[in-house]
């Protein structure tokens, strides 16, 4: 029974064969059919959820994130068949650009994969929705208003107040923004890089290490 299934596996993967530049094309033709749907949707529940900040539109726009990120995942693991060939120009970029369009990989595991997007985009609502509020003040800031007062303001002390009243909101999420780190490494790692950060360096044509130089 085992030797079966070996010869099974071996004359299946003998079948598939060595790479080859067409089937990169076809590869990356099929990826960009597969994301754009997705980006759009993607950006369209971002759209909402920044216009509307609920924990319903929160919720929507972390499921359409989640979806376009495990499929640009998906891809960019499978788009490693391809490491060895010599394309061309055009479809070598965009399959390097593939493997760097993300900001933010999500684990494998589906049950972190959904976490992450759902603190990404708590974390997100938090900022666009904080306001301060200065002691003896009828109204609270929100962050056009503290923009404003930072851009045409004069004065040292209420420069200073704003200040430390706009950066008083992200304390309560602190924890959220540790456990984001934590699997947003994790997801990096997973696609072969150091941690979330240099994923992010390995954007600038360079190594990682040598864009930090």
């Amino acid at each position: 029974m085992k030797r079966t299934i070996v010869l099974m596996v071996a004359a299946t993967l003998s079948a598939a064969g060595p790479p080859t530049v067409r089937e990169a094309q076809k590869f990356i033709e099929d990826a960009e059919a597969r994301l754009l749907p997705l980006s759009v949707e993607g950006q369209r529940a971002d759209w909402v959820k920044s216009t509307y900040i609920t924990d319903d539109t929160e919720a929507l726009a972390a499921k359409s994130d989640e979806r376009l990120i495990n499929a640009t995942v998906d891809l960019a693991k499978k788009s490693t068949r391809f490491d060895s060939l010599k394309l061309p120009d055009d479809v070598a970029r965009k399959i390097k650009l593939l493997k760097l369009s993300l900001t933010l990989a999500t684990p494998a595991d589906p049950k972190e994969s959904e976490e992450l997007t759902r603190i990404a985009a708590s974390m997100e609502g938090t900022y666009g929705k904080g306001k301060y509020c200065p002691p003896g003040a009828s109204v609270c800031l929100d962050l056009e208003d503290l923009t404003r007062l930072m851009a045409n303001g004069r004065n040292p002390a209420e420069l200073l107040d704003a200040w430390r009243g706009w950066h008083a909101i992200a304390r309560p999420i602190r924890p959220e923004f540790v456990r984001y780190v934590a699997l947003a490494n994790k997801g990096a790692r997973e696609l072969g890089f150091a941690d979330d950060g240099a994923m992010w360096r390995a954007k600038y044509d360079m190594p990682p290490d040598d864009f930090a130089k």
